[in-house]
């Protein structure tokens, strides 16, 4: 029997940054998820909230700023 756990991911591209996906956790064991999630290299925004961006850019630092504002509403 598999035991499932309370984690749920919801997945989201940044309207104004297309390379860029969002994750919002939700459940009571989100931190499974949350600790999957950043050792895959998603960056933490906010409690339960993460981002994957892919800069294609060598000077794009800038960029890497504006994709890592809030962007995922965890309400």
């Amino acid at each position: 029997m598999t035991t499932s756990i309370d984690a749920h991911v919801r997945l989201d591209t940044n309207p104004t940054h297309p390379s860029a996906v969002t994750a919002a956790l939700t459940g009571s064991q989100a931190r499974i998820a949350l600790m999957a999630l950043e050792a895959a290299d998603w960056a933490v925004l906010a409690d339960n909230a993460l981002v994957l961006a892919r800069i294609d850019r060598a000077s794009a630092s800038s960029d890497v700023a504006d994709v890592l504002s809030p962007v995922v509403d965890v309400s």
